[in-house]
């Protein structure tokens, strides 16, 4: 049966603007061999997957430095230290589309990455969305917003215009709710 390893010790490698960089050292519980391994200390982060009232998603296209790639994505973004993940969901939806909704709803969280990071993935649901304003980019920021049907998801899913696996998480959440289940 799997166990929790002790963590032997925990080092600051290196601090980024998003993370901090960790080397620490644990025991395995099986075998009692000590492990060096790295972790990304991460702050949680969050994802808007907003429906305007006439079911369109609100879907932003940014370059993305991973990929090197312009990318088909639902807005998100970090959570702020001793902010609540629905006000920054709030927050990233206004900022970075214009968008404001009437009603939200927690879609739950998922770890993106658990074997070396350390922080979560929060979704939530934005009805009744429209543009209220102009959009508040970060100067690293270069995003268009684009409005898309909701019954063309699965088509932009399957043909990979849509690849980021946490808005994926995103829409297989909304159809988990939509069948009934509830998040904890």
């Amino acid at each position: 049966m799997s166990k929790p390893w002790p963590r032997l010790s925990s080092d600051l490698a290196q601090h980024y603007r998003i993370f901090d960089l960790l080397t620490e050292r644990y025991v395995s519980a099986r075998t009692q061999a000590e492990h060096d391994v790295v972790v990304l200390d991460c702050c949680d982060w969050v994802n808007v997957l907003g429906l305007t009232a006439t079911s369109d998603v609100v879907m932003i296209r940014q370059f993305r430095f991973g990929l090197r790639e312009v990318t088909l994505e639902i807005p998100g973004g970090l959570v702020d230290p001793g902010e609540a993940p629905l006000a920054a969901a709030r927050r990233e939806l206004r900022e970075e589309t214009g968008y404001e909704a009437a009603r939200w709803t927690a879609l739950g969280s998922i770890a993106p990455n658990p074997a070396f990071q350390r922080n979560r993935l929060h979704s939530f649901l934005a009805e009744d969305c429209r543009c209220v304003g102009a959009l508040e980019q970060d100067a690293g920021e270069d995003i268009e917003v684009v409005l898309r049907p909701l019954a063309e998801v699965p088509r932009l899913l399957a043909a990979g215009e849509i690849s980021h696996a946490l808005v994926a998480v995103a829409f297989q959440k909304l159809d988990l709710l939509r069948a009934g289940f509830a998040f904890g």
